[in-house]
């Protein structure tokens, strides 16, 4: 019994430090260590014996040969282990520390501690919905980035400007003829910068975008869970919104900022809700630094806090912030970069003026100039496809639908029919304030909880709908006519023709190419430079075409002018490098007369 007692208390001691050592050495060398050691502690003990015989003795000896080297592992593991301890000590003991005052003896896993959380499954909800739409959206994206269906006009503007500015070169953007800033005010764009540095072009524009617009259901989430008292009926407009065509259009039409407004722009009114002054005026700066176009919204958000909210002082303050970014823009920024030129779309208005003043004022003094243009019968598909998506739901908030009025006047009152068009990008601003009429509108007017899920219910079905009605996505009726364009057999040739010009040669390619090219200093958009098209303002300070070197043309894409490069064949300024599958390759023999835009 005596022997038998000291075996458990034996056992058990050897068990406690085990234990031990699981807490603190995990599965280093300290357990490996103690396991050692547990081990040759439950071996039996040799019996003593003195008439061992000398060949027992010669059995011994061998034995403890072969465990020499076991010795010296051992004992070069202990010095690992003292050396794991010495090591890690601050680390445990100051985990330790903040496990005593928490008053937790050991942490549970951090995926354990975020299922505790009372709002875990609709978050984890919310997630699951963005990262679907990102996925489906990041990769026709991408692909059609790859497969040549994006263009100079405007994905090549925006790489080309980065892409300078990145390499600390004069920001004059030779696809469009303009300053980068003088084109539109996108100091958001800083902050690709060091993208660039690391070789991004308009893959990394593309997955910016749909990430960013992916993200604007987070506000609507955080506004409905206030509005709806509820944690999971907020989803159904976060999946409205995702499913909303405009958007989804947005996304598809290539990469531009106006898509960077939507998110901080239904932050700020979020926030403003909240009375969180200091966060939200990051979002309205975040928004601003987005376009010039931002300031509008942001003016006519100060009105909605003031006439809405009650927010008299933050609303007139937020309201002249707007005003005056975009009057800086417009009569200070985009003039100094253009060496003082009006920005180039206020030609877009006729009926209204050719300046930001006289467009304004007749806009307000004269509203017999536009009333008509804005309710003409060639804007109502327009109207439709922007309200209908959401059951016409936001029109029930009109003081918070003001939010989206100056932008859809704006593109309503253009004489360019791109303007009031779902398929394009000017429709950015008007889904902010759509969306925050439409939550606002479900909250207020479905009054009890059934009132407020029929809401929800009914923009959700009516997003649905119309996205297989108008939206590009795979489930519309439109996903296969044309907009997403498929791999083509002239995809290889056009690598090849790419890959054969030099890295810094100056280069004019067709529409389809050039954003492809526009890694570079000098990269026109064929015609360009011989004749001059799409250019700058009015076509003024045009290029000179005697410093291309190189052509990459896709003779599918060339119209009309495909003249012009037989022309420079014939005069013998260029020869011919490459053709393949209708793809050329010109490159420069003879030095070009300067500035001679003399052409067919």
């Amino acid at each position: 019994m005596l022997f038998a007692s000291a075996s458990v208390r034996l056992r058990v001691s050897r068990d406690l430090g085990l234990s031990k050592v699981w807490r603190h050495g995990g599965n280093g060398p300290v357990l490996r260590a103690a396991m050692m050691t547990v081990r040759s502690d439950s071996e039996p003990a040799e019996p003593s014996n003195p008439h061992i015989s000398p060949e027992s003795t010669e059995t011994s000896t061998e034995i403890q040969k072969e465990k020499a080297p076991a010795q010296i592992i051992k004992r070069l593991d202990d010095a690992l282990a003292t050396a794991e301890r010495t090591v890690l000590w601050p680390t445990r003991k100051v985990g330790g520390g903040l496990r005593e005052i928490r008053g937790d003896a050991s942490r549970e896993p951090l995926y354990v501690t975020y299922l505790r959380l009372p709002r875990a499954g609709p978050v984890t909800a919310l997630v699951a919905l963005m990262l679907l739409y990102i996925a489906v959206f990041g990769t026709l994206t991408y692909q059609q980035q790859s497969n040549y269906g994006t263009y100079g006009f405007d994905m090549g503007i925006y790489d080309q400007g980065i892409w300078l500015i990145s390499h600390f070169q004069s920001p004059f953007v030779t696809i469009r003829g303009l300053d980068y800033f003088g084109h539109h005010v996108n100091i958001i764009t800083l902050l690709f910068v060091p993208a660039y540095w690391l070789g991004a072009g308009p893959h990394f524009l593309y997955a910016i975008e749909t990430v960013w617009l992916a993200a604007g259901a987070i506000p609507i989430w955080l506004l409905g869970r206030n509005r709806l008292e509820s944690s999971w009926m907020p989803l159904g407009l976060c999946a409205a919104y995702l499913l909303y065509p405009p958007v989804e259009w947005i996304n598809q039409w290539q990469f531009h900022p106006d898509a960077l407004i939507i998110t901080p722009l239904m932050f700020a009114y979020w926030l403003a809700t909240r009375q969180r002054w200091g966060w939200f005026w990051v979002a309205v700066a975040i928004a601003l630094s987005c376009k010039e176009d931002a300031g509008l919204a942001v003016f006519a958000l100060g009105f909605c806090l003031w006439l809405k909210h009650r927010q008299r002082a933050q609303g007139l303050i937020t309201a002249i912030a707007g005003a005056a970014w975009f009057l800086i823009c417009t009569k200070l920024i985009i003039p100094f970069a253009n060496g003082g030129g009006a920005p180039f779309y206020v030609t877009n208005f006729p009926e209204l003026g050719s300046s930001i003043f006289s467009i304004i004022g007749n806009f307000v003094f004269h509203p017999s100039r536009w009333v008509k243009t804005v309710f003409a019968r060639s804007r109502w598909t327009y109207y439709a496809q922007v309200f209908w998506p959401v059951a016409l739901l936001a029109l029930l908030e009109p003081l918070v639908l003001l939010i989206a009025v100056p932008q859809l006047l704006v593109n309503t009152l253009s004489a360019t029919s791109d303007s009031y068009n779902i398929h394009f990008f000017l429709t950015a601003i008007v889904v902010a304030g759509i969306f925050l009429a439409t939550v606002e509108a479900c909250g207020k007017r479905g009054r009890t909880a059934a009132g407020r899920r029929f809401m929800v219910g009914l923009a959700v079905s009516a997003a649905l709908a119309s996205n297989v009605a108008w939206s590009p996505s795979p489930i519309s009726v439109n996903f296969h006519s044309g907009y997403w364009v498929p791999p083509g057999p002239q995809d290889q040739a056009i690598n090849d023709a790419i890959s054969l010009v030099p890295k810094n040669a100056s280069v004019s390619a067709t529409y389809n190419i050039d954003d492809h090219l526009t890694h570079r200093v000098l990269i026109y958009e064929y015609p360009n430079p011989w004749v001059v098209t799409n250019w700058g303002i009015g076509l003024r300070n045009p290029p000179d075409p005697s410093k291309v070197d190189w052509l990459v043309l896709d003779t599918r894409a060339i119209g009309n002018q495909a003249v012009l490069y037989k022309a420079l064949i014939a005069r013998k300024e260029f020869s011919v490098m490459f053709n393949v599958e209708g793809i050329l390759v010109l490159h420069r023999v003879r030095p070009g007369i300067p500035n001679d835009h003399d052409w067919p």
